[in-house]
């Protein structure tokens, strides 16, 4: 009797399958497809890629560990698009390579790439300058590290990394919350009494949280209460005394924006997100039914779980919709990817336990090279969405009017929103300063 020899293992295989996906659509993003930012990635790029600005938040919403990366592509290569926009498909591939390693199986993998496929907003993020998809892979992380640390509650090191997680997470961006006050939560009910959980979770999160968002409030109110003298000669003659203003005044700059703390939803976030999804919020962030889907499937999850009874998981899920209520925010869309892939990886979490699923995988695993042909067949047809291209008639005029003209000769002929456009997005063809007389951008 013959016995062949196995050289790869099954999830060897699994990551080489994945690895063609990726390798299909980084081409398809980033080689066959034009670089034309969104208005937001011109915004991010001019505000938090340069040294001076890069761990300032200005507001809520800003990514702090995009920045982080977009500072040092900017400080070490220079300007570039393709390099800036890699961070969000790095996310992704991480995404999926978590997602192997946890369920280990071809069948889920596909049907988990076939929702993304299907979502407008989860496929063609993965080649922006945003920090929503490091925020739906630490999201994604976390619910690994979770049930992880459900099945062994007695490993220390689970928590500590769960900390690590909620930690970049609470730093990057204020919309973690949303995972970051139920993953907590459930962190704090499960070890209420354990003198070990609270020392690790003030060494692993508490104190570099509150570093972190001392140094954000401070610079902030620096910026906000002494923009005329931005130097490190008055910053070091002067750091006793403005110290705690410029704290409680950038303090205040972050947490109390409109884009937190939304004024008049009368608690009716949830509706208001239903119509979101629905409608869409415009040409580009269209319907997303998808999340619609994955939503409703996880409460429908929770619901057909109440007789067996909720474990750790369940109520983490159940923490992140009651968050989301308390909070009365209505985020935009691409503000939900983080709780989105979460609610995926826990739906997937709800299948892989079934067993007649199992054996149904196991009864047609002689079929999964004929499916994985046609799925790498049906990702050649997945293109990003035109849409996409916000910026494509602007960029197009200022690439038609810099072949015919000079720098100075284009501040006639480009509008002050394509200049604002050049001085970003195209810094090798243009130099440019402000001018304060005029109040606009000149290029030169």
């Amino acid at each position: 009797m013959i016995i062949k020899k196995k050289y790869f293992s099954d999830i060897t295989l699994l990551h080489i399958f994945s690895s063609i996906v990726l390798l299909i659509l980084f081409v398809k993003f980033f080689i066959f497809q034009d670089q034309i930012p969104l208005h937001d990635e011109v915004t991010a790029i001019e505000r938090f890629t340069e040294i001076k600005n890069f761990l300032r938040k200005d507001g809520v919403n800003n990514h702090t560990l995009s920045s982080i990366y977009g500072a040092m592509v900017r400080t070490i290569y220079g300007f570039d698009l393709v390099l800036f926009r890699l961070i969000s498909f790095i996310s992704f591939t991480g995404i999926v390579f978590l997602f192997n390693k946890f369920f280990k199986n071809y069948y889920l993998t596909i049907l988990f790439l076939l929702i993304i496929f299907g979502s407008n907003y989860l496929f063609n993020a993965i080649y922006t300058f945003r920090g929503y998809y490091i925020y739906s892979f630490l999201s994604s992380l976390c619910f690994f590290l979770l049930v992880r640390y459900k099945n062994n509650p007695d490993n220390f090191k689970n928590i500590r990394l769960i900390f690590i997680c909620l930690t970049l997470m609470s730093i990057h961006a204020i919309y973690g919350l949303y995972i970051v006050i139920p993953v907590g939560l459930i962190l704090l009910i499960k070890n209420f009494n354990n003198k070990k959980f609270y020392l690790n979770g003030i060494i692993f999160y508490v104190i570099p949280v509150l570093l972190s968002y001392t140094l954000f409030s401070f610079l902030d109110g620096f910026v906000i209460n002494y923009n005329n003298n931005l130097n490190f000669n008055f910053l070091a003659n002067n750091l006793s005394n403005i110290f705690i203003e410029n704290i409680k005044t950038g303090f205040t700059n972050i947490f109390a924006g409109k884009d937190f703390l939304t004024e008049g939803n009368n608690y009716r976030s949830i509706i208001k997100s239903f119509w979101q999804f629905f409608y869409g919020e415009d040409p580009i962030y269209s319907r997303e039914l998808i999340y619609l889907l994955i939503y409703i499937s996880s409460l429908l999850i929770l619901i057909i779980k109440l007789k067996k009874g909720y474990d750790l998981i369940d109520f983490s899920v159940i923490f992140i919709f009651i968050v989301f209520f308390i909070l009365d925010k209505t985020p935009f869309i691409r503000v939900h990817s983080g709780t989105v892939y979460y609610c995926i990886f826990y739906i997937f979490y709800f299948l892989w336990n079934i067993n007649f699923l199992k054996d149904f995988f196991h009864r047609n695993i002689k079929y999964k090279f004929y499916i994985i042909i046609l799925f790498l067949i049906l990702t050649l047809f997945q293109n990003p969405d035109i849409k996409w291209q916000e910026t494509k008639i602007s960029v197009e005029n200022i690439n038609n009017v810099l072949i015919n003209h000079s720098c100075e000769e284009a501040n006639n002929k480009l509008t002050d929103y394509e200049i604002w456009i050049t001085k970003n997005i195209f810094p090798e063809k243009c130099s440019s300063k402000y001018n304060f007389e005029i109040k606009k951008n000149v290029l030169y």
